[in-house]
């Protein structure tokens, strides 16, 4: 049950993030057609997809929002950086869980890998297997020599 629930979350995560690009990709086509024309436009908006070239494009929707839309500046803001809305509270609660871990004093990592064989010099000579191809026997090879014409 709690597979079907993440994978839901998960789903509606994606989707919303991808409406939220595409609005900020229109935004931000606004903003740089009202202050440098549609040529410019069009072409960030390219380079945006193509290149992944993306600063541009986040300062026209900043703007976007801004002067064409009428937004407040919080307001621009918050369409112009989602990821770093999101990404504040995470960063927040990955540090408080740190602290947390050293208080208790449990000081070690959550990601640590497992070693299973004890020395690693022993683990490669005994399992290391020959992979070179078997050479081909080879047959004499028979000389073909022209027949002299008789002139």
């Amino acid at each position: 049950m709690s597979s079907i629930l993440a994978f839901l979350a998960g789903g509606v995560g994606v989707i919303f993030f991808l409406i939220v690009g595409v609005a900020q990709m229109i935004i931000g086509y606004l903003g740089i057609e009202y202050h440098l024309g549609n040529g410019w436009a069009i072409g960030l908006v390219v380079a945006s997809l193509f290149f992944r070239i993306t600063f541009p494009l986040t300062i026209g929707t900043f703007f976007g929002a801004l002067d064409v839309l009428g937004w407040s500046w919080v307001g621009a803001l918050l369409i112009t950086l989602p990821g770093l809305v999101l990404m504040v509270p995470g960063a927040l609660g990955i540090a408080i869980a740190g602290l947390a871990s050293k208080i208790k004093g449990n000081n070690q990592s959550n990601y640590q890998t497992n070693n299973n064989y004890q020395n690693q010099d022993t683990y490669n000579e005994n399992n290391l297997k020959d992979v070179t191809p078997k050479k081909k026997s080879s047959s004499p090879k028979k000389k073909i020599t022209k027949k002299k014409s008789k002139k």
